[in-house]
C-alpha cells in the first residue's frame, strides 16, 4: 500500500497516452466509439475513465488517485476470493502486483492495462469457480467477467481464449459435454462482440496502421515478455519465471499421484493450471507477431498476473515444506525489492504541465508555440491554456487523441513542414516570439541531414518513427540557421522526470534575412 501511495504521489503529470485516455473518454460517444482504432483498449476503458472523471474530477489527484484504486482492488481480489478459492494465503500474485515496477508504472498509470489485468483476475476466479461448481450462477459470472475482459484491453483476448481452453480441457476429462457447449458458447459470443473492433483495424491495415508496425521476431517479444517480470533486474526476472517453472513441474508430478488416487478436485485445479500458464504464454506471443507492433512490457501486465495467480492455485496443492520455501522466497523480495524499485517509484510520467503552465503564462497572445514531436502534442493539449496559438510538428488539425491517419497524411505530402515554417518566419519577423517546446534535434558533425521522401521512403517505407527523426532534424536546422537568438528556458523541477517525455522550452527571437 505505500508502494501504490508512493507511486500516486510521484507519478505528477499525465504523459501523452494518459492524456489520450482522458481526452479520448470526454469525446462524444461516436467519435469515442471511432477513436478505438487509434487506442490499445476496447470500449469498456474509456467509459469507465468517463464515470471516473463525472464522479471524481480530471484533475492529476483524481486521475492518479484511479490508479492505487486498481490496486487495491487487485489485492483485495487477491486475499479474498482467491485465498478462498485456494485454502491458503496467496503470496506470489500479491508480490507480483506490489513489487512489481510494470505495474506500480504501467498498472496505476491513468491507461487500461492495471484495470484490464483486474478484469482478467476476475474472470479467472469465476472461471475456477465454475469448474469446483458448475451452476447456471456461475456461467453467468464467467460471460459477464469474459466480456468486460475482452472489452477493456485487447491484450485480454488471448488470455480469456487460453482460460476457456484450459477449463474446456477439463471439463472434457470431466465428460461434461454440456458445461463445454456452454463454455464454449460464452467464448463464441466474446468473439463476436469483437468483430467491430477487428473491421476497424481491417480497415486501418491499409491506411495509417503501418507507420507503426515494425518487423517483430521471437527474441524481441522474449525480451519484453522478460522485462515484464521485473524491469530492475533480469535477475529478478528469472527468479519469477523460475519459480513458475518449478510450479509447472510440481504440478505435473503432483498430477499423476492425485490421479491415481482420484482426488478430482485437487486434479481439476491442477489440470487447470498446467494447461493455463502455457497456453496463455503462447497466445499472447501469437496476438503479439500478429499485430507487428514493437512490444512493451505493459502489454504483458495482465499476462504476469494471471501467470501469478495460476501458479499461486497449483502451490497451494504441493506439501507443506515447498510451499514453506515460497514463503522464504517472498519475504526476501519484501525485504530487497523496494530498494531497488524506489528510483522508478520517484519518476514523474511528464513534464507537460509545467512546460504548458510556463508557456501559457510567457507566451503573448501574437506568439506562436510549436511542439515537437506530435505526439507530445497530446499531452501539451490536455495542460495549455494560454492565449498564443500553438501547433505541432507536423502540423495536425486534431491533438486530443493520437491520430496517425493525420500525420500519415503528412508524410505523403512533399513539404510537410513548410505550413509550420511559413507561420515560425511570419511570428519571428512580425516582431513576435516562437516558443520552442519538445525535442529538438541537429546532425552531429560531420553527419548529413537525415532526410526521407514522400512516403513510402525507398529504405523505410511508411515507418513513422523514422520521419518523426527527419522531421525533428530538419526544423532544428531551420530554426539555428535563421533564428537570430535562442534562450532555453528554465523548467527544472525537484522531481526526476522520465525520459520518455521530458520536453524542453525554448524562447526564439528575431530572423536571420
Amino acid at each position: 500500500m505505500f508502494l501504490f501511495v508512493a507511486r500516486a504521489t510521484y507519478a505528477g503529470s499525465l504523459w501523452r497516452d494518459e492524456a489520450d485516455s482522458v481526452q479520448s473518454a470526454q469525446l462524444p460517444f461516436g467519435e469515442m466509439v471511432h477513436a478505438v482504432q487509434y487506442s490499445s483498449f476496447p470500449i469498456l476503458f474509456p467509459l469507465v475513465v468517463r464515470v471516473h472523471t463525472t464522479l471524481f474530477g480530471a484533475g492529476n489527484v483524481s486521475l492518479r488517485c484511479f490508479g492505487v484504486a486498481v490496486g487495491i482492488l487487485l489485492l483485495a481480489m487477491t486475499w479474498l476470493p482467491i485465498r478462498r478459492l485456494t485454502g491458503n494465503a496467496p503470496l506470489l500474485l500479491p508480490a507480483m502486483i506490489a513489487l512489481n515496477a510494470n505495474f506500480l508504472i504501467a498498472g496505476m498509470s491513468l491507461r487500461g492495462y492495471g484495470f484490464g489485468s483486474l478484469l482478467v483476475l476476475l474472470a479467472f476466479v469465476c472461471t475456477v469457480r465454475l469448474l469446483l461448481n458448475p451452476n447456471l450462477q456461475t456461467l453467468v459470472s464467467v460471460f459477464v467477467a469474459d466480456l468486460a475482459c475482452v472489452h477493456c484491453l485487447f491484450w485480454n483476448v488471448p488470455l480469456i481464449l487460453s482460460m476457456t481452453i484450459g477449463a474446456v480441457g477439463v471439463l472434457l476429462i470431466r465428460r461434461e459435454l454440456r458445461w463445454v457447449c456452454l463454455l464454449t458458447g460464452v467464448l463464441i459470443i466474446c468473439g463476436l462482440s469483437e468483430i467491430f473492433y477487428w473491421w476497424q483495424f481491417r480497415s486501418s491495415l491499409s491506411g495509417w496502421e503501418k507507420i507503426i508496425q515494425v518487423p517483430v521476431s521471437f527474441a524481441l517479444v522474449w525480451q519484453y515478455f522478460l522485462v515484464a517480470w521485473g524491469d530492475i533486474s533480469p535477475t529478478i526476472s528469472i527468479i519469477w519465471l523460475a519459480v513458475i517453472f518449478v510450479a509447472l513441474v510440481g504440478a505435473l508430478w503432483r498430477l499423476v499421484r492425485v490421479w491415481r488416487k482420484r482426488q478430482e478436485r485437487e486434479r481439476d485445479l491442477l489440470l487447470f493450471g498446467i494447461l493455463l500458464v502455457p497456453l496463455s504464454i503462447i497466445a499472447s506471443y501469437a496476438l503479439g507477431m500478429m499485430i507487428q507492433r514493437s512490444p512493451e512490457q505493459r502489454f504483458f501486465l495482465a499476462l504476469t498476473i494471471l501467470v501469478a495467480a495460476t501458479s499461486d492455485l497449483i502451490w497451494a496443492n504441493f506439501p507443506l515444506w515447498l510451499r514453506a520455501a515460497r514463503i522464504g522466497l517472498v519475504v526476501l523480495a519484501v525485504i530487497t525489492v523496494p530498494f531497488l524499485l524506489w528510483n522508478y517509484i520517484i519518476q514523474a510520467e511528464s513534464n507537460a504541465e509545467t512546460i504548458a503552465k510556463i508557456a501559457g503564462q510567457d507566451a503573448g497572445p501574437s506568439d506562436l508555440i510549436v511542439v515537437n514531436p506530435w505526439t507530445y502534442g497530446v499531452s501539451f493539449n490536455w495542460y495549455y491554456r494560454g492565449a498564443a496559438r500553438w501547433v505541432s510538428v507536423p502540423e495536425i488539425d486534431d491533438h486530443r487523441i493520437h491520430r496517425y491517419d493525420l500525420v500519415l497524411n503528412k508524410m505523403e505530402t512533399p513539404s510537410p513542414l513548410a505550413d509550420v515554417k511559413r507561420e515560425i518566419v511570419t511570428t519571428l519577423k512580425s516582431g513576435n516570439r516562437v516558443w520552442f517546446a519538445g525535442q529538438i534535434k541537429r546532425p552531429a558533425p560531420g553527419e548529413t541531414q537525415f532526410q526521407l521522401s514522400p512516403a513510402p521512403d525507398p529504405k523505410f517505407g511508411w515507418l513513422g518513427s523514422a520521419y518523426r527523426e527527419a522531421w525533428s532534424q530538419e526544423l532544428g536546422l531551420f530554426l539555428w540557421r535563421r533564428v537570430r537568438e535562442i534562450n532555453s528556458v528554465d523548467t527544472r523541477t525537484e522531481k526526476a522526470i522520465n525520459a520518455r517525455e521530458n520536453m524542453l522550452l525554448l524562447e526564439l527571437e528575431g530572423w536571420k534575412d
